[in-house]
């Protein structure tokens, strides 16, 4: 039987967002669960100032966790190493696997560059990563499909000391104040109170020139991470319990330890089908593919709010999918089968 050719995988990760060091661990972590068996891996940095590499400390590291996982001899391995760092040509990638997180990587930027190149790649197309990554317009495109979402104010940099006052008669209560395209919760606070919620703006405007300022809703904070196309099936979905603060931050969310994640999340088996309805029609709607994961929150009543769609969600050691995928048979390494093939198919 002729031995299966190895698919050529450019693994693109890095980056120029503050979401950089989660690409980096999501990187890492895809270097280690790839079948050396079925892929060529080519791995590529994005540095911080924007330089395309394929030479680097994180290159190497990830070099030897190919290596490692190969079972080659010492000869071999050397050759390996060879073929992963050497810059010459070795013919276009037959697939992207993106491990890209925020601005620059999750906005389409990077998936029109591919589109360009005839390359195809993992996750979303350029619109739905587009939309996605814009809170406030996927906010307006989900209430057109007759899903609830928290009240929103959008703020702009540009008029906010000018129109402040026009902003706060707008704003009332306990609030999340958060950057309108950014992730891993950077630049997110909850308050109460006028003076809190302006320096929680003035913050927030670190990360982007658009603030969105949304009513506060306490109840369970659900995720349901979708896998698919055009036939996409909803994994389990996952309880939220940060452990060392008071939401689900940044330090929450990548600290071990950080967030207690129950799959399957406590909620009737109603909540869960209504919740994973929910999740597989956003990802229909926007066009999202391969993989997306959505966040919701479930107050008092039951009722579900939408919150935000991740068209790249975050593979490390502690994210959320994974897990998922974990409880619904899925091995890391099959996860990422599935989402090269799922980047492969035409449909």
């Amino acid at each position: 039987m002729p031995k299966q050719k190895k698919l050529k995988v450019a693994l693109i990760f890095g980056g120029t967002s503050q979401e950089r060091e989660v690409s980096l661990s999501t990187g890492a972590t895809m270097a280690q669960n790839l079948d050396p068996r079925k892929y060529d891996v080519i791995p590529i940095e994005i540095s911080k100032q924007g330089k395309w590499l394929t030479s680097s400390g994180t290159i190497r590291q990830i070099s030897r966790s190919v290596i490692a996982r190969s079972g080659a001899t010492k000869q071999s391995q050397k050759e390996i190493a060879s073929l992963i760092t050497r810059k010459d040509e070795r013919g276009k990638p037959d697939v992207a696997l993106l491990a890209l997180h925020g601005p620059g990587g999750e906005d389409g930027t990077i998936q029109g560059m591919l589109e360009l190149l005839k390359i195809p790649y993992t996750c979303s197309s350029v619109l739905a990563s587009a939309l996605a990554m814009d809170k406030i317009r996927t906010k307006v495109f989900v209430t057109r499909l007759g899903i609830k979402v928290a009240h929103a104010v959008l703020v702009y940099k540009h008029d906010y000391a000018s129109e402040k006052k026009h902003y706060f008669k707008q704003i009332r209560g306990k609030v999340v104040v958060k950057p309108n395209r950014m992730g891993s919760s950077l630049g997110t606070f909850i308050v109460s109170g006028k003076a809190a919620v302006d320096r929680a703006i003035k913050k927030a405007f670190r990360h982007d020139s658009e603030v969105l300022v949304e009513k506060f809703i306490e109840g369970t904070e659900l995720t349901v991470p979708v896998l698919g196309n055009t036939r996409p099936q909803a994994l389990p979905v996952i309880e939220i319990v940060p452990l060392i603060s008071n939401f689900f931050d940044y330090k929450a969310k990548y600290a071990v330890g950080g967030t207690d994640e129950i799959v399957p999340a406590r909620i009737s088996d109603k909540a869960r089908r209504e919740v994973q309805t929910l999740a597989l029609q956003i990802h229909l709607a926007m066009g999202c593919r391969g993989l997306t994961r959505s966040d919701f929150i479930m107050n008092k009543k039951g009722e579900l709010y939408f919150l935000e769609i991740n068209t790249i969600p975050g593979l490390t050691p502690t994210s959320l999918v994974p897990k998922s995928a974990a409880a619904a048979g899925i091995s890391y390494p099959q996860l990422l089968d599935i989402l090269i093939k799922l980047a492969l198919q035409k449909d």
